[in-house]
């Protein structure tokens, strides 16, 4: 779109990205300026090569990367009309901000293309043995399991992210996502394990799934039976409006999954929002409001979840979750059940981050900033990675284990 028109539009779709003013900043303004792969200096910078020291690359498998496109080239893509060609300039923009993001160009109809091939030379650019793992996202389903169309925001299809992955099987592994209010849930959970995929992605929120009601109880034990992890979002969810369920993204709810036997992968640690204490009242409308991270911490700490329950690192470096970062570097309990993942291509989104924030808190070496800047534009997979390794709180930082995700996903090969 015109630049001039973007940028007179730009505050409000800021607003829209992060929720919040505190979400946001424009020290890096506000394009991705798309470098073009080929051996940047900056990716043998010494704080790249020491953010990789003590980490196996072969078990470096990024457990959160969104696939995405309009689907003129890819028919297992929908994007929703209103998303696809919005009718504000905001809502312009803010399409804008996320192509941008994946340096997708401005030809609709080779975005599809543009967006896997700009991830599959930045996944190159990772040592030799790391991968990506490609998420599909199911659409709406009512209650009676009826796909709602009008009330998803988008949708990537099982079998178009099994086909991306299935082409680079060095760089990528694949995560299906598969609404449990579907007739054919089972069959389609079936053919997903046989065909690869890594897990099972939810967003509650947006897909409208109750994750106690009776199909998901159904799809639970089908899932324990093919031994396939859920990743789940959980807490404040700003990034897809969809169904628009807000309530379902109560941390508390991986009770259910969890009390089934599922391995359950809290997606960012629930660190975005609040939540009614349904442990202190199960009436929502009277429970005490809690911190979304504090309910997910309450459930890190019941022994009974301690091999079932994990905790993803995607998105907790954005600039509206970045308070959480302390919290989680000092949680040495949760050593062993954190699993890292980028969140792509949200680390590219220049507003959503703050790099200097966290050297003026404290939490990263001044000299770190322009490094860590400049691999922003370069490649935001070992931006994100780096920045990981580089933060530290009162001695504390992410342990290399965090990043060594191919045991979980993976647990009878060869990376176990």
């Amino acid at each position: 779109m015109n630049r001039r028109r973007f940028l007179a539009a730009a505050p409000v779709a800021a607003g829209m990205l992060g929720g919040c003013a505190a979400g946001i900043s424009l020290e890096q303004g506000l394009f991705n300026e798309c470098r073009r792969p080929g051996g940047h200096r900056v990716l043998r910078d010494r704080l790249v090569r020491a953010a990789w020291d003590g980490v196996d690359a072969t078990k470096a498998w990024d457990c959160h990367a969104h696939l995405f496109g309009n689907g003129r080239g890819a028919p297992g893509i929908y994007l929703n009309p209103g998303f696809d060609r919005p009718a504000t300039l905001a809502a312009r923009v803010r399409r804008a901000f996320f192509l941008n993001a994946a340096c997708a160009g401005e030809d609709e109809d080779s975005l599809d293309a543009a967006v896997v091939r700009r991830l599959e030379h930045l996944a190159d650019e990772l040592p030799a043995g790391a991968k990506v793992m490609l998420l599909a996202f199911d659409h709406v389903h009512d209650a009676d399991g009826r796909r709602r169309d009008d009330l998803s925001t988008f949708a990537v299809a099982d079998a178009y992210a099994a086909q991306v992955a299935r082409r680079r099987p060095d760089r990528f592994e694949w995560i299906a996502s598969i609404h449990p209010y579907r007739q054919d849930a089972m069959a389609a959970l079936a053919s997903a394990a046989k065909s690869g995929a890594r897990a099972v992605k939810w967003l509650p929120q947006a897909m409208g799934i109750d994750l106690g009601h009776p199909r998901s109880l159904a799809f639970y034990a089908a899932m324990r039976r093919e031994r396939i992890p859920l990743l789940v979002h959980v807490g404040e969810e700003q990034a897809v409006e969809g169904a628009g369920r807000h309530e379902l993204g109560n941390p508390l709810a991986l009770r259910h999954p969890l009390d089934a036997g599922v391995r359950v992968v809290a997606a960012h640690c629930a660190s975005l929002g609040e939540s009614p204490d349904l442990d202190a009242d199960a009436d929502p409308a009277k429970a005490p409001r809690a911190r979304n991270l504090d309910l997910f911490a309450r459930l890190m700490r019941e022994p009974r979840y301690a091999s079932l329950l994990h905790g993803d690192l995607s998105a907790i470096t954005q600039a509206n979750r970045a308070a959480a970062v302390p919290e989680i570097l000092a949680a040495t309990g949760w050593r062993g059940r954190l699993l890292n993942g980028s969140d792509y291509p949200l680390p590219a989104i220049m507003p959503v981050f703050s790099v200097r924030g966290f050297a003026r808190a404290g939490l990263l070496d001044e000299a770190a900033v322009p490094v860590l800047e400049e691999l922003r534009h370069v490649n935001p997979l070992v931006f994100d990675f780096t920045l990981k390794r580089s933060l530290a709180w009162r001695g504390h930082r992410l342990p290399p284990g965090a990043f060594e995700t191919r045991p979980f996903f993976d647990p009878g090969g060869a990376g176990a």
